[in-house]
């Protein structure tokens, strides 16, 4: 099916494709492909339409305008988390870059693979897998894979998985893919809750073990951010946590942050990691979500 998306609002398909939110997308002169929620979609930008051609009917101008969540006013956004120089700056230079709306059980899972990694191997990681283990999609004479259902990851043994290249991940992933496959949580009602009980529901126990295995407080958030669409959300990596250190020292207090200025690679502990997001929540507001975003492009991109 092949057909426009009006923009009405400010939109950069380049710019929102390459924040690092999905993995599973390529660029390819013109033209951006992915394959998103079981079917293939290919999309360029063309001034102020969206041009899209999909594997399936389903994946029509309502679809896209959800998934690329267009029916917001990201100007709205703007005035609301651009009140300092950075991201002021940031979003200048990354204007119209928006949060995305992906797929809730493939958005978690996907990121979960992401801990201690980098975007060329996390793709990798995920490309692998669909290779292996999902649905077989054909467009333009070319075969895709739909990213694995629960089940199918909950049945592969985790050497399996591991010859995916997950290394560590690969019972995590399974661990995960057998409790949504098994009901023990259900991401459709997680969705319905607030932000902090949805994460506590991502975090949670059940008779002193951990539902989720994998999914730590930078997961969930991630998930939380990209998928259920809690704007507040404030995911910290590396990236995000430099910036922190070089233009917000406060959300850290001066204890933390001389300790972590020290370490080439500073990380947080997660009572530490449960403080300062608060905090950044807490300074950013309903879109803190978004200040994360375009902090960490701006700390990914350079002086």
């Amino acid at each position: 099916m092949d057909f426009t998306v009006g923009l009405e609002t400010p939109f950069s398909l380049d710019y929102t494709l390459e924040s690092g939110q999905v993995f599973r997308w390529d660029n390819r002169g013109e033209w951006w492909y992915g394959v998103v929620s079981g079917g293939v979609v290919k999309a360029r930008q063309e001034g102020d339409t969206l041009r899209c051609v999909t594997s399936s009917d389903r994946h029509d101008s309502s679809f896209m305008r959800a998934y690329f969540r267009l029916d917001e006013d990201v100007e709205l956004v703007y005035a609301s988390i651009a009140k300092d120089d950075l991201l002021r700056r940031a979003a200048q230079r990354f204007y119209g870059m928006r949060l995305m709306s992906q797929e809730r059980w493939e958005c978690l899972a996907t990121f979960s693979l992401a801990t201690n990694s980098n975007i060329p191997r996390i793709r990798t990681m995920v490309s692998q897998l669909c290779r292996r283990f999902g649905r077989p999609l054909q467009f333009e004479g070319a075969e895709y894979h739909a990213f694995p259902d629960p089940e199918a990851l909950a049945a592969a043994s985790p050497q399996d998985l591991r010859e995916c290249g997950l290394g560590y991940r690969a019972p995590f992933i399974r661990h995960i893919a057998k409790c949504l496959d098994e009901g023990g949580i259900d991401l459709g009602e997680v969705a319905l809750f607030d932000y902090e009980q949805a994460r506590e529901a991502l975090l949670s126990k059940l008779l002193g073990t951990k539902v989720l295995l994998g999914v730590g407080p930078k997961v969930a958030d991630c998930a939380l951010l990209f998928s259920f669409g809690k704007d507040e959300a404030f995911p910290i990596d590396v990236w995000v946590l430099r910036a922190l250190l070089e233009h917000y020292p406060e959300l850290l207090g001066t204890g933390l942050g001389r300790r972590l200025a020290k370490d080439e690679k500073p990380r947080l502990g997660r009572g530490d990691y449960l403080r300062v997001s608060a905090a950044a929540r807490e300074k950013f507001g309903a879109y803190a979500g978004y200040a994360q975003q375009y902090i960490y492009a701006m700390s990914r991109s350079g002086p």
